[in-house]
């Protein structure tokens, strides 16, 4: 198991039970029932072929018995009584945002989100906090030639601020802790580098985005500031 599903695995508390939407080859329900999730797991894909590659994997570990299958779309078929733990991972932010847009019994105080984008983080936190939900942890983990950001969060109603800079960064007081935080904020940095070269050979219709571009740049290296370089991670 690496260590993005070892991350996400981390975070979930034992509870009533799991559903992991778009499970894919069911990695992560297979890994808590043998570590000894005591809750309910469900393993949820809109496709029969990942569906039937999680199945066969369970069954080969001889753990069949503890995961239900569920064919659906999203959180469509959610047995949402059986469950307080909801996992979606290795989606784009926009679609994680769909999902949850169409399970309105999400916005309950019951549940907790621990969601892992592969795009797009900065619309997912958007959408998190202007819907009533506190994001209280994140985490950056490399896989790979990617570092990703996994966060987890929970409907408390009520919309908290993030800076157009955290939207994409994660809430600073959240990551500034984390091992690879000063490697994210600089890989942040360059990026908008790149956006604002670009821009500035356009037309001054994209005066609005070269601002906003500029605060984020600076948001980013204030937060960069603060972070000491002895404790610095290179990725």
């Amino acid at each position: 198991m690496n260590i993005r599903l070892e991350t996400l695995a981390s975070l979930v508390p034992n509870g009533r039970g799991l559903i992991d939407v778009g499970t894919d080859h069911g990695y992560l329900p297979l890994h808590l029932a043998r570590k000894g999730y005591s809750g309910k797991l469900f393993a949820s894909d809109i496709n029969v072929g990942p569906l039937s590659a999680a199945r066969r994997s369970a069954r080969e570990a001889d753990l069949e018995d503890r995961i239900t299958f569920l064919l659906c779309n999203g959180l469509a078929d959610c047995p949402q009584e059986e469950i307080d733990t909801i996992v979606v991972a290795g989606m784009g932010g926009d679609l994680i945002c769909d999902i949850l847009d169409r399970a309105e019994w999400c916005l309950n105080r019951r549940y907790t989100l621990i969601l892992q984008p592969m795009t797009k983080a900065e619309v997912l936190r958007y959408w998190l906090v202007n819907n009533g939900f506190v994001i209280d942890t994140e985490r950056l983990v490399p896989d790979g030639d990617h570092l990703y950001q996994i966060l987890r969060a929970s409907w408390q109603d009520r919309n908290t601020a993030l800076t157009d800079a955290e939207l994409f960064s994660g809430a600073f007081d959240l990551i500034r802790n984390e091992p690879l935080s000063a490697a994210w904020l600089d890989q942040l940095s360059a990026r908008f580098s790149r956006e604002l070269r670009g821009l500035s050979q356009g037309s001054r219709s994209r005066e609005g985005r070269v601002k906003i571009c500029q605060q984020i740049m600076l948001d980013l290296q204030a937060m960069r500031g603060k972070i000491h370089d002895d404790g610095k991670t290179d990725f």
